[in-house]
C-alpha cells in the first residue's frame, strides 16, 4: 500500500489514476488526525490537567489535522498536500543521516511523533514521580508502623516547625529519625481541598484521594499545614467520610507520617482513617500550586506575623 501522503497532490482535488482499484477519478479532499495528533493530546492532559485540556485540546485536534486526498472510487487514501499539519503549513521533507555503515531515511512526519513520543513519556514519568522529590520512593512505600505517638500537633511543631528545621539541620534529622515511617498520629485538622481521584485516570498518576489540611494552630496563615493522602484500598473503604468534607471541615485523622516537609514540599501523610466532625471555620477558597513553597523568605515572613 502507498502511504497516505506519498503522492503530493497540493489542497485542491486532482485527477488522478488510483493507484489501489486503477479507476481514473478526481481526488476527494478530506481532513483527518494521526498518531501526532493524539500524542499531542495525551501530553496537554498529562501536562495542564482535565479541566485545561477541554480547552485546549479541540484547539489542537484542528491545527494538527493532516489534509488526505482519498479516491472517490474506492475511497482508500491516495495522497496528500506535503504537510505534517496542514492549518500549520509546516511541510513534510525526507531527512538521512548514517549511523556507522547503516544509512537511515526518515520523514519529518515521523521524527515530529518520534520527539513528542518521547516528551510524553518525560512528563509521565514527571507526574508519577511527582517531582522535585529525592524522596519519593519514601513518600510512595507503605510502611506499616505500629508505633502511635501521644505528640499533639503542638509538641509536633515545638521539635519540626519549618522555620526550625531550616534554621537548623540537626533539628531535620531528629525529626526525621523520630517521626518518618514509624509514627502514626491521631490529630484533629480543617479541610483546605479535598481532590478525589477515584474515578479519574490521575489515580495510576497520583494518590486516589488528596486533602490539604489546616492544622490549629496554623504554622502560617497563607499554607497548608499538611498534605493527607490515601491510596484506592484506603480511600474506598472511607469513601463515606471523605465524600462529606466541604471546604472548612473539622475532622479527626489516623495517619502515618511520610515526610516532615520543608518549603519546596508539603508535609505528607498517609491516611489510615478519617471521621467528619459538626465543626467548622471559614477557609477562603485556596487554588494550591507547588510554587506557594518555593520561597523560603515569604515562608518564614508569614509564620512570624
Amino acid at each position: 500500500m502507498i502511504a497516505s501522503n506519498e503522492l503530493v497532490l497540493g489542497d485542491q482535488p486532482k485527477q488522478i489514476k488510483c493507484p489501489f482499484c486503477s479507476n481514473s477519478t478526481v481526488s476527494t479532499v478530506t481532513f483527518k488526525n494521526g498518531y501526532i495528533s493524539y500524542i499531542t493530546c495525551f501530553l496537554v492532559l498529562l501536562i495542564f490537567g482535565i479541566m485545561a485540556s477541554l480547552l485546549l485540546i479541540p484547539v489542537i485536534m484542528i491545527i494538527t489535522r493532516t489534509l488526505i486526498h482519498k479516491c472517490s472510487a474506492c475511497n482508500e487514501d491516495i495522497g496528500g498536500d506535503g504537510k505534517v499539519f496542514h492549518v500549520l503549513g509546516v511541510k513534510d521533507s525526507m531527512m538521512s543521516f548514517k549511523i556507522g555503515e547503516f544509512g537511515v531515511i526518515l520523514t519529518k512526519r515521523i521524527v515530529i511523533g518520534i520527539l513528542l513520543l518521547i516528551l510524553t513519556l518525560g512528563v509521565l514519568w514527571y507526574r508519577i514521580i511527582d517531582l522535585p522529590t529525592s524522596q519519593w520512593m519514601d513518600y510512595h512505600q507503605h510502611h506499616n508502623p505500629n508505633i502511635t505517638i501521644t505528640d499533639t500537633w503542638t509538641d509536633y511543631l515545638e521539635k519540626c516547625a519549618k522555620q526550625k528545621i531550616f534554621q537548623n539541620l540537626q533539628f531535620q534529622q531528629i525529626c526525621y529519625q523520630k517521626y518518618i515511617d514509624r509514627t502514626i498520629v491521631d490529630w484533629k485538622g480543617y479541610a483546605i481541598r479535598v481532590e478525589d481521584n477515584q474515578q479519574s485516570l490521575l489515580k495510576f498518576l497520583h494518590h486516589s484521594v488528596n486533602i490539604l489540611v489546616k492544622m490549629d494552630p496554623a504554622e502560617s496563615e497563607f499554607h497548608p499545614d499538611l498534605l493527607l493522602t490515601a491510596d484506592s484500598e484506603i480511600a474506598s473503604e472511607l469513601s463515606s467520610e471523605i465524600e462529606k468534607l466541604e471546604r472548612g471541615s473539622e475532622f479527626i485523622f489516623t495517619a502515618i507520617i511520610k515526610s516532615i516537609g520543608d518549603f519546596q514540599n508539603i508535609r505528607h501523610f498517609h491516611l489510615l482513617n478519617i471521621t467528619k466532625l459538626d465543626s467548622y471555620i471559614e477557609i477562603p477558597p485556596h487554588l494550591h500550586q507547588q510554587s506557594r513553597y518555593g520561597n523560603s523568605q515569604q515562608f518564614l515572613a508569614s509564620s512570624t506575623d
